[in-house]
């Protein structure tokens, strides 16, 4: 029988590069916050001890460079070998935006596989199968608001940020984060903002905006990609309280004073820019909306 669950966007509400590791990658401290808008991923047994994946209508690769078809992979090594899984891919998420689509697809295989399956895997397991795939991935078996430490990839859930309505603009161009963190430019070790340090010790925030956060990868981007700056300048103009990319782009998501002014926003950005009216999730709401129950319609929630 064939599953199906959501499988949520992220946005970064702070990302602070503090350093370089001697293998390379970057130390980061994130914040990270789950997005209403989400892709679908249908999952079911198959006959064969084989990964079987579609991608219908396009927007990621078909084959086994899909982080959907390596978490499959990784977990039937792990756990059942001689297991099969038939994996369908519904995209939403844009590619190459900084929302984690490709890592959120890769969690919710792990997650939906060790129930479709009735697999004998512990969260502890998916945790460490779900770091080896990339260093979002183990985020998304969390969700909600949370920091990311590390290369991202160490996860403490934090106190939940008050549900909030905020705009995701989608300016249309691919930003490769290897490339990104190449051109930046490392600064001297800083503290975390007053708003993002008092969230982390536990202290409940208003909303978005209080946590004075900031992402250390926007001057490389805007630089290397003057259309990711414009939606970003757009955004302010039209009256964003707050406007910041999302991990290292090209999504920019900005907070507003009301659901009117957002709309009327629309009219300042590019024509061919997609826009997406969503809102936060906590970790129980993601838990909630996670599976998608048979003969529930489906309202393209975040699109």
């Amino acid at each position: 029988m064939t599953e199906t669950f959501r499988s949520f966007a992220k946005i970064n509400l702070h990302l602070q590069v503090d350093g370089r590791f001697s293998d390379g990658y970057h130390e980061l401290r994130t914040i990270f916050q789950t997005v209403s808008l989400h892709d679908l991923v249908s999952l079911a047994p198959s006959d064969r001890p084989a990964i079987e994946l579609s991608v219908p209508g396009g927007g990621a690769p078909a084959d086994a460079s899909n982080l959907a078809y390596r978490a499959a992979r990784a977990l039937l090594d792990f756990a059942a070998p001689q297991r099969g899984l038939v994996i369908e891919l519904h995209k939403r998420i844009p590619a190459g935006g900084g929302l984690g689509g490709g890592s959120s697809n890769a969690a919710a295989v792990l997650l939906g596989a060790r129930e479709v399956l009735d697999l004998d895997v512990a969260d502890s397991d998916l945790q460490t199968l779900a770091a080896g795939l990339g260093a979002d991935v183990p985020y998304f078996l969390v969700g909600g608001t949370a920091l990311g430490t590390g290369r991202g990839d160490a996860i403490e859930p934090l106190v939940e940020i008050p549900q909030q309505e905020i705009l995701l603009v989608d300016p249309g161009v691919s930003v490769s984060t290897a490339g990104v963190f190449a051109g930046l430019e490392l600064q001297p070790l800083r503290p975390l903002p007053v708003g993002v340090a008092m969230l982390v010790a536990g202290e409940p925030a208003a909303d978005i905006e209080s946590l004075r956060g900031f992402n250390d990868l926007e001057k490389p981007v805007f630089e290397a990609f003057p259309r990711v700056r414009s939606v970003y300048n757009a955004l302010r103009r039209a009256g964003a309280s707050m406007a910041r990319l999302s991990g290292s782009g090209a999504t920019v998501f900005a907070c507003f004073a009301d659901s009117q002014q957002a709309s009327e926003a629309r009219t300042h950005l590019p024509s061919d820019a997609k826009v997406y009216e969503v809102r936060t999730l906590s970790r129980s709401r993601v838990r909630e909306a996670r599976s998608v129950e048979v003969g529930e319609g489906e309202s393209n929630e975040g699109d």
